[in-house]
């Protein structure tokens, strides 16, 4: 019986786990590039362990991220789309599902969302043991249920060895 009361204490800690627990003050603001297009600009991105670009993106780690910005339109959810051009060749970087689901990592806040609050989204993103060590420009967009954008930047990066 003990074990179930257990379960039933720990099940929803672990489900309502986010990103609020995050002190992303702490990190430093980098010189995010806008997106090509007319997709909006965040009002800063911020950057776990990078005080210049080419941002360090460990093997084996995970890159936190902070994009403070303001939502230009109610949404019911949010997703995250990240492209990543290595060597000349851009392909989309597949997050994990929850990951890429935004309404998630949202800090002190949740979905649905409403034109004119802001916001903060705190990405986690994995950088696997197998990557090559190389610089990689990558693209964050941020987008609702529409396909619109709420914020979209470039930062440049680099593999580099745990």
């Amino acid at each position: 019986m003990i074990k179930y009361i257990l379960l039933a204490a720990i099940i929803p800690a672990v489900m309502l786990q986010n990103s609020d627990n995050v002190d992303h003050t702490q990190w430093d603001i980098v010189a995010a590039r806008p997106c090509a297009g007319l997709r909006p600009v965040p009002a800063n991105v911020r950057m776990e362990n990078c005080s210049a670009m080419p941002c360090p993106l460990v093997r084996g780690s995970d890159a936190n991220m902070a994009m403070e910005f303001t939502a230009l339109r109610d949404a019911s959810s949010l997703h995250t789309r990240v492209m990543a051009t290595a060597l000349g060749i851009t392909a989309p970087y597949e997050l994990p599902a929850e990951r890429a689901a935004a309404c998630n990592w949202l800090i002190q806040s949740r979905c649905p969302i409403t034109a004119g609050e802001d916001l903060i989204y705190h990405l986690s993103m994995p950088i696997t043991a197998i990557y090559p060590l190389v610089s990689v420009t990558i693209e964050i967009d941020l987008v609702d249920d529409t396909d619109q954008s709420h914020g979209c930047f470039v930062v440049d990066t680099r593999v580099v060895a745990n």
